[in-house]
């Protein structure tokens, strides 16, 4: 297995096509770590969660350029823990404007401590450090509840806004914490887009999360950080709009039922932005062989990499129900992959 290069992902960033392709697999499920790690870990955390020796080693196993740093803001969830003991969301709490008393917010000194050890134990190693942030418009809506949030956006809408800010207020301040230190990549997030189109119209995206987005890009780049947006569903038609905020890597290309196809969104933007993802979670990872995966892989290495700006990653988290086989497959066909500018 090849040594972790973070110079690998900003190569892809800047799209130079080089004889290596970069590698980047994150937040797998915990029975996947588990497999990976021959350790025992709750299936109630994530792999983010871990603390800094185990998540490095794990991203080291499993053949990533980049380490994943993190943490869940679980504010105003209603959650249940199954049999296996993951959790998995139900609905928000925060229904109404008399009920933000029971915002909270997570302790940026225990963040940054984290943060600091994390990043003392990366020191010396090719491999980088990917930051995931929080974002205000999807923490509100899992706090308020999805249905509640759609709704009080035509009924409320003040209340709407009112917790987006605060909670944005927040984003920025741990955003800040997260930049004084030598991390390389910012990842934020987004949960308003289906596998067909977004659950709001354009300018109301642009209103409850777009310009929020764009103030925490715009200080992440300002101190020298590439972005990796991490977007849900069907948003090819949205890619040039990305471009404009200042999105590096876009993740994860979800297949959305037929609906998305990564080869034209590779035709049309490739040479302007970074695609990372796509490996079918619940096709060829889910349902093939090793042998399959490998094929796969290759397919889109040769398709999608060429002019450079390509990631190799799954189409989302991996789930318990991929076997680790495949995943070391995946990782495998991108390790022992050789580009046609080597072999020429």
């Amino acid at each position: 297995m090849r040594l972790p290069d973070k110079q690998r992902i900003f190569d892809a960033i800047d799209h130079k096509e080089t004889s290596e392709i970069p590698f980047l697999e994150i937040d797998p499920d915990m029975e996947l770590v588990n497999q990976i790690l021959h350790r025992d870990f709750s299936l109630g955390m994530h792999c983010f969660e871990l603390e800094a020796e185990d998540n490095i080693e794990l991203n080291l196993r499993m053949g990533n350029d980049l380490t994943f740093f993190g943490h869940v803001w679980r504010v105003g969830r209603k959650e249940m823990v199954d049999d296996a003991g993951r959790i998995h969301y139900v609905d928000g709490n925060i229904k109404s404007l008399d009920m933000l008393s029971k915002l909270w917010f997570p302790d940026l000194d225990k963040l940054e401590k984290r943060l600091e050890d994390h990043c003392k134990k990366v020191e010396g190693a090719d491999m980088g450090i990917m930051c995931k942030a929080q974002t205000p418009a999807f923490t509100a809506m899992c706090a308020m509840g999805y249905s509640d949030f759609l709704l009080n956006t035509v009924m409320d809408i003040d209340f709407v806004y009112d917790m987006i800010n605060r909670i944005h207020d927040y984003c920025m301040k741990e955003l800040e914490v997260f930049l004084q230190y030598p991390i390389d990549v910012v990842q934020l997030s987004s949960g308003l887009v289906t596998n067909t189109a977004p659950m709001v119209a354009p300018d109301d995206l642009e209103k409850l999360e777009t310009k929020y987005l764009r103030e925490e890009i715009d200080l992440a780049r300002s101190s020298g950080k590439r972005i990796d947006f991490h977007i849900d569903g069907k948003i090819d038609n949205m890619i040039p709009d990305f471009v404009e905020m200042g999105v590096d890597i876009l993740n994860p290309i979800d297949l959305c039922a037929g609906n998305q196809d990564i080869y034209q969104i590779k035709e049309l933007y490739g040479d302007i932005i970074t695609i990372s993802g796509n490996i079918d979670i619940e096709g060829v990872l889910k349902y093939g062989n090793p042998d399959d995966v490998i094929e796969d892989v290759n397919n889109h290495i040769e398709r999608l990499a060429r002019g450079g700006g390509y990631i190799v990653s799954s189409s989302h988290n991996l789930h318990h129900y991929v076997p680790v086989e495949n995943f070391y497959a995946m990782r495998d066909a991108v390790h022992n992959c050789k580009t046609k500018q080597e072999q020429n």
